[in-house]
């Protein structure tokens, strides 16, 4: 008996898209579980800690990029036959996913440390000042 198939060429193997299936689930949930309640508490504090300036259109760049990337990976995988490459975008997918939902973390990590850099000085100035009136 024959087996009909597409006239593309012979079908993916089901590894192929258990692998895309993966792939965005686990990116999915990145950005609702980290990337999501991240932003929320970055941009909760920015009220509170006013003096630590967030880095937003860093944030928003390396999101867009980092997302798009992620997201071109997983459609690289509706191209290939070979389920060990699949899997291995997928995971690509998902590093880049993940590297991309904690950079926010680390850009206001960076900043504050830079405020920090020039807050110091401006208050150990103002110590010397106070000093300085007192007699």
């Amino acid at each position: 008996m024959t087996r009909w198939t597409r006239s593309r060429g012979r079908s993916r193997p089901r590894g192929v898209w258990f692998a895309l299936g993966a792939g965005t689930l686990l990116c999915l949930l990145l950005v609702a579980g980290v990337y999501a309640p991240l932003l929320g508490l970055i941009g909760s504090s920015a009220g509170a800690a006013w003096f630590v300036p967030v880095p937003i259109g860093a944030i928003t760049l390396v999101t867009l990029l980092g997302f798009a990337v992620s997201l071109a990976l997983l459609a690289l995988i509706t191209l290939v036959r070979s389920v060990p490459l699949a899997w291995t975008l997928a995971l690509s997918a998902v590093i880049v996913g993940l590297l991309t939902s904690i950079f926010p973390a680390f850009a206001v990590a960076q900043a504050g440390v830079e405020r920090g850099g020039q807050l110091i000085p401006w208050i150990l100035e103002w110590i010397n000042t106070a000093i300085a009136v007192l007699p």
